[in-house]
């Protein structure tokens, strides 16, 4: 009896110690950019971020909350705010384009006159409050100064640092 007891206890320790496979972002892009608005604050627009990802595990995953502040470059002033709106959710065991509501809000819209717009992610880092929700089990992760072109993969994968 003892013996199938550690046996049993063995197998539940594996299985329990087995990681967890996490989504997969393949690809994103910005598309649906509407509800601009121009004010003392800066420039504010409405998108939608969909990411193209594919999700092996088990369980489902919920983006609860995205807020970040963008800076361009090694530049110490805030470039603009992103704030989501709603919740994300990637289904266990698929493979799938998921929207991502967004705000955008540029804070210095005269530094696109005078400097351009450079869609090279590369360039831009971000202050990252993010909540996600894996099955039953919430993770709030904070981070400063995230390369943006890695915010895709913090997003997936928020047990890495």
């Amino acid at each position: 009896m003892k013996r199938i007891l550690i046996c049993l206890t063995l197998v539940l320790l594996a299985v329990a110690c087995k990681p967890t496979p996490t989504p997969v972002i393949r690809d994103y892009r910005i598309t649906d950019a509407d509800g601009f608005s121009i004010g003392l604050d800066g420039v504010t627009a409405d998108m939608v971020l969909e990411l193209d990802v594919e999700n092996p595990a088990s369980v489902d995953y919920t983006l609860e909350s995205l807020d970040a502040i963008l800076y361009k470059g090694v530049d110490t002033n805030p470039y603009a705010n992103l704030t989501m709106r709603g919740t994300a959710s990637i289904a266990p065991k698929s493979t799938e384009t998921v929207p991502v509501p967004v705000t955008v809000r540029i804070l210095r819209p005269l530094s696109i006159l005078a400097t351009g717009f450079d869609t090279d992610l590369s360039k831009y880092e971000a202050d990252v409050d993010l909540t996600i929700r894996r099955g039953s089990l919430k993770k709030r992760i904070r981070q400063e100064r995230v390369p943006l072109d890695r915010l895709t993969d913090l997003i997936a994968n928020p047990d890495k640092k």
